[in-house]
């Protein structure tokens, strides 16, 4: 079976600096696959490429069998790919349900007239989001209770599930997480990678970036490893973080 996304030679420059170096990558359709490196290794870089913040300089990038590089933020999120940010990023002053729903805007099928007018068609699929809104809530572990609450006054954790649920109200095929643990205790760890195997149960594809060695070997199914922008390994969880050069860029061991 083809992969979901694959990448070939995808090379990233800002101005005489090459951020990322002729990047392969291929992620498996309904995979968890961990994409992790040193800090500055160009991590986010990629996830920003792969979702059409950063135009790539050079090299192919295909999502579902289409040629995604170049493409706007808009349309790689229509052509199913969703994300979270390693920083929170929650509108200031909106509820919970009201950030999940901003999620849905690919999927609200109703004209701007009938938006405006309030047809019959535009209730109908308003009605349609919000349930679908409050399924993810308890989905994510919130709860409907949380629906009318704004979302920045939430806990930390908390917030982080709310951006979870706010990006698969797009529902994508490739979720992209980028360090959703961050910041968290081993409780709070421990659920959000329960939630990210529910994820991959319903049947989406997962990109994870995580600098939990533990999480990451009991969570993912493939890692890719990055150094200065250049890929340093690719493999299965074991093989990967048992590998002296992936030692060596996270430890500072010598390599051998």
């Amino acid at each position: 079976m083809s992969p979901l996304l694959a990448t070939q030679g995808l090379t990233v420059r800002f101005g005489g600096l090459e951020a990322i170096g002729r990047l392969d990558l291929a992620i498996a359709r309904g995979a968890i696959h961990g994409l992790i490196g040193p800090n500055g290794a160009g991590k986010t870089t990629v996830l920003n490429t792969l979702t059409g913040f950063i135009r790539p300089s050079a090299g192919e990038l295909t999502f579902d069998g289409q040629e995604i590089g170049g493409l706007s933020v808009n349309a790689i999120a229509r052509a199913g790919l969703a994300r979270t940010f390693q920083n929170i990023r929650l509108f200031g002053a909106m509820t919970v349900m009201e950030s999940l729903l901003v999620g849905a805007h690919r999927r609200f099928g109703a004209s701007p007239l009938g938006l405006i007018f309030g047809s019959a068609k535009a209730r109908a699929t308003e009605r349609a989001m919000i349930a679908r809104a409050h399924e993810l809530l308890e989905f994510v572990g919130l709860g409907s209770d949380y629906a009318e609450r704004v979302a920045t006054t939430l806990s930390y954790g908390h917030q982080r599930r709310v951006e979870i649920a706010r990006a698969l109200m797009a529902s994508p095929k490739l979720l992209l997480l980028d360090e959703p643990l961050a910041g968290m205790n081993a409780l709070e760890k421990t659920e959000i990678a329960d939630l990210v195997r529910a994820v991959r149960k319903e049947g989406i594809t997962v990109l994870l970036i995580e600098h939990d060695m533990q999480i990451v070997r009991a969570l993912c199914d493939h890692l890719t490893v990055l150094d200065y922008g250049k890929r340093l390994a690719d493999g299965a969880p074991d093989a990967v973080l048992s590998d002296p050069a992936v030692q060596a860029a996270y430890l500072g061991r010598e390599r051998v």
